[in-house]
Order: structure tokens, then sequence, then C-alpha cells
């Protein structure tokens, strides 16, 4: 009996560990960078909430100092006043540059005064750490394939020049 001769398609070699792992630091990026994404907007969306309270001057009572994680983390509670009534709230600190007597800024919810935050900037630092992370998933998850199609002869797709 004759065998017929069959044309095979070259069939693509396993990828390799390198490959792999390459792909695998992709995906860890692009669930690091949704996760970032979402509890930074958190953090974000509460302080654009208090952009909008009111901005007072508060007097510090207390400091206290604690260690979290090996820093030295300062607690700060202060006093201010919003109608005839006094309130006190607390901030941690990452310095030691206040002492009880110092005047602080803070902001407060006009609408519920005993809520007051001496954070007084809006934090998008998560914006960049995120788009980082984003980047980097997509040179990762991306970045292989090209690689492997180029080595392998196979077409490679570009976006069209304007």
């Amino acid at each position: 009996m004759k065998q017929k001769k069959t044309h095979n398609q070259p069939q693509a070699k396993s990828s390799g560990f390198l490959f792999n792992f390459i792909l695998f630091l992709g995906f860890v990026f692009a669930v690091s960078a949704v996760g970032i994404f979402i509890s930074g907007y958190s953090n974000f969306q509460t302080q654009w909430d208090q952009t909008e309270w009111t901005v007072a001057t508060a007097q510090v009572v207390e400091v206290t100092d604690s260690q979290v994680n090996g820093t030295t983390v300062y607690e700060v509670e202060y006093q201010y006043e919003a109608g005839d009534t006094t309130y006190t709230g607390t901030a941690q600190r990452s310095s030691d540059d206040l002492k009880a007597g110092d005047s602080l800024t803070i902001k407060y919810n006009p609408d519920s005064p005993d809520a007051s935050t001496a954070n007084l900037a809006v934090d998008m630092a998560f914006i960049i750490q995120a788009s980082i992370s984003a980047v980097l998933a997509v040179i990762f998850l991306y970045g292989p394939s090209l690689y492997q199609k180029k080595k392998q002869g196979g077409p490679v797709r570009r976006l069209p020049l304007r």
C-alpha cells in the first residue's frame, strides 16, 4: 500500500518557559492595574467630594506617635469650631512638625460639621501607578507574541501611518 504524502502545516514550537513567564507577568500587571485603579478611585472620589467642604483653622490638642510596620506615624488630635459648637478630629502624619497649641488648616463638611479632614489636596498618584501597570501589562502580554511572530516570519500587524 502506497502512503499518501501530506503537507502538514508547520507546528508552532512550544513557547518555552521564558515566554510563558513573561505572559504571566503581563497578567499580574493587568490585575495589578485594575486593583490599583479600583482602590485608588474610591479614595479619589472621597477627596474630590471634600473639595467643596469649608476650610477652617483648628488647634492641635495632642500629638502621639506609634510604630506601624516599622515606620513612626504621628496621630494629631485637633479641635475646631463650626457654628457655636466645638468639634474634635484626628489626622495621621508622617512627620512631627506639629505640637500641642499649633494651628492646623482643615476642612469640615458643612452639612455634617463633625466630619473633618486635614488632607487638603486631591491625591492622584493612583492614576500614575495604574497607568504604569497597564502599560507594562500591554508590553508583557502583547510583546512576546509580536516577537514570536517576527521570529517565525509570520505577518506582524502594524497600525497604519497617517
